[in-house]
Formats: structure tokens, sequence, C-alpha cells
């Protein structure tokens, strides 16, 4: 009995890695993909969640040669309010107005800052791991110390959820609903 158990476990750690391997692959050649683009546009759903309070917003994110403009579309209140993102730093605009961003709860992290996060770490982000979840790749990266995004494809390798946490607590959610 034992002779004919560990040729099968053996086998079977066989196919285990080479799930792993294969959804590493592929998604190293994405992440190159993404490294040579900067023209990029993402919309997403994103939700904060705080220890005292969440908020959601819709979210679009369009890439230039100069950084990327985060706009959000919901909520309709304040549908157009921009946030331009460069390396010249950050400025929130709407019209004439200056909006404060409000307090991260600690965590530095904020919605406005999400979609160009989720960018980084999808381009040069250090990978975590990686594994299959309902068939398709999912991957942890880590674009800064303290900080990770947790990332899951669907099977065109094309991302549809993200998460992102800070010292192990998950802050941002985002349903990616247009990536291109």
């Amino acid at each position: 009995m034992k002779k004919t158990i560990l040729p099968l476990l053996l086998a079977a750690a066989l196919l285990l890695s080479g799930c792993g391997s294969k959804s590493e692959s592929l998604f190293r050649a994405f992440s190159e993909d993404l490294r040579e683009r900067r023209d990029l546009a993402v919309t997403a759903q994103v939700r904060a969640e705080y220890d005292d309070r969440s908020c959601s917003f819709t979210l679009r994110c369009a890439e230039d040669a100069d950084g990327c403009t985060v706009e959000v579309l919901e909520p309709e209140l304040i549908r157009g309010v921009k946030a331009r993102m460069s390396a010249d730093g950050t400025q929130l605009v709407y019209d004439s107005v200056s909006v404060d961003t409000g307090d991260d709860g600690g965590t530095g992290l904020s919605p406005m800052g999400a979609l160009p996060l989720l960018l980084r770490a999808l381009r040069g982000g250090a990978l975590d791991s990686v594994w299959k979840e309902d068939g398709n790749c999912a991957v942890r990266l880590i674009p800064e110390d303290g900080i990770g995004v947790t990332v899951l494809f669907d099977a065109d390798m094309c991302p549809e959820h993200a998460e992102i946490d800070r010292g192990g607590k998950t802050v941002l959610f985002l349903e990616i609903t247009d990536f291109g």
C-alpha cells in the first residue's frame, strides 16, 4: 500500500507546482506588458473601510506621459472632482474649488490613490505569492513596505477585483469594471 501511495503523492505535488508556475508566467507576461504602457484607463468601484466609517466611490483613472488623473464618477454630489497625480505632486481640482480629501484613518491609504497604487503594484510590485482561485490567477504583490495588494484576474487575465492592505489590515476594496 505504501509503495502505491508515494508515486501518487509525488504526481499530485508535480501537478500542483505546475499550476502555480503557469499562473506566475501568465502574471509576469501581463506585468511586463503593463510596464511598457502609459496609456491605461481603469474604472472601479472603490470602497474604503476605516475603523469608524466606510465610504464608496466610482473612480476612473487615466494615464498620460506626465502622470495620471483620477476622476470621481459617483457619488453624483462630487462627480467631476479630479486628482492630478504627477512627479510634481498631487492636486485636487474641481473647476476653481479645492476639496479636502479627508482623514485616511491613519492608514496612509485613500480611495483617490487606490487606482494609481494598483497600477504601480501590477507594474513593479514584488511578487509575494501566486495561486489559482476559482480556476483563475490570483496574486499578492508588495508595492512598498507595509502595503499589500491582492489581485484576482478573470479568465482573460484582466484584473477584476483587488484588495489593498496596510500592516495586514485590508482598507480598500476595488471592483474593477473597465481595464485597458
